[in-house]
């Protein structure tokens, strides 16, 4: 296939305050269906599964934070939130002391401050703090949103970038906790992996928040059999971490001075339009949550 044939498509995160019924708990990956539809599989299996589940093929991903951070959440919090939460992912427990096959690595910081995937030239799983305002629908109840591009043919992810909530009030520190940084960014790194929402209320990859709550930068069995069933232990030593056709620290076209990059759903420059489609993947919100015990 050429590179101009290559199909994708890039999800977002929206976002409902209500857990959908299930008669089973379950981890469930995101999928790509029939029709180019996204759906989901889970263990146990639910109704209307389907697909195949997304993923990094190479067993590794490098992000990028970008390097303005926020007025309100320092670059060196952030660093330390996404190093903490890569960690607990690829410290799963996969049995027999074995772990994931995949390797979450910081590339340091870029100045590029927007989401975007370009087709032809190089790119950075970013994740950057949105501070003057929260630029989707639901600023007062979203704490993030993840946009994964991937292959529509294969399921493989080929880029991932996070937008944190930065108008909410996200804490930094473990006192005085409102909207915990780590556990926020830990939810979303699940979804950079190809994870959807667990249908297990103590899971990292419940869909609801409760203000306060610090126990989702601890992953629950139900996250680790997730992450260890779709990247099966492997020896990853020698993955490359560089983005899909080489790392970009600058936006593609770059900022203008004033006033930031402007963030749109057109194709890339060179591909057809009919090469790109949005879907829609459910993020972090707030609302009630089950405490684990």
């Amino acid at each position: 296939m050429t590179e101009l044939g290559t199909r994708l498509a890039a999800l977002f995160a929206l976002g409902t305050l209500t857990l959908a019924a299930s008669p089973a708990l379950a981890y469930c990956q995101t999928t790509l269906c029939a029709n180019d539809t996204s759906g989901v599989t889970c263990a146990p299996a639910q109704a209307g599964d389907c697909g195949t589940p997304m993923r990094w093929h190479q067993g590794c991903f490098g992000y990028a934070i970008a390097q303005r951070a926020s007025e309100r959440v320092p670059y060196d919090s952030l660093a330390k939130a996404m190093a903490a939460a890569a960690a607990a992912w690829m410290g799963s427990d996969c049995g027999a002391g074995a772990e994931p096959g995949l390797a979450i690595i910081d590339l340091g910081a870029v100045a590029c401050d927007q989401k975007e995937y370009n087709q032809m030239s190089g790119n950075a799983n970013i994740v950057l703090v949105h501070d003057a305002a929260w630029p989707y629908s639901g600023a007062g109840n979203t704490l993030a949103l993840t946009t994964v591009t991937f292959d529509l043919d294969s399921g493989a992810i080929f880029d991932a970038d996070l937008e944190l909530n930065g108008t909410l009030a996200l804490s930094t520190s473990d006192t005085d906790v409102q909207f915990d940084l780590e556990s926020i960014v830990t939810h979303e790194v699940g979804h950079m992996l190809g994870l959807a929402h667990s249908e297990a209320p103590e899971s990292t990859m419940v869909i609801a928040y409760q203000a306060g709550d610090t126990q989702l930068r601890t992953l629950a069995a139900d996250d680790q059999s997730g992450v260890c069933e779709t990247y099966p232990p492997a020896d990853v030593s020698a993955c490359d971490p560089t983005p899909r056709r080489g790392f970009a620290t600058v936006c593609d076209p770059p900022p203008p001075e004033e006033g930031g990059c402007d963030c749109s759903t057109a194709a890339p420059a060179g591909m057809p339009a009919r090469g790109l489609s949005v879907l829609a993947l459910v993020g972090c919100i707030l609302g009630r949550r089950v405490w684990r015990q």
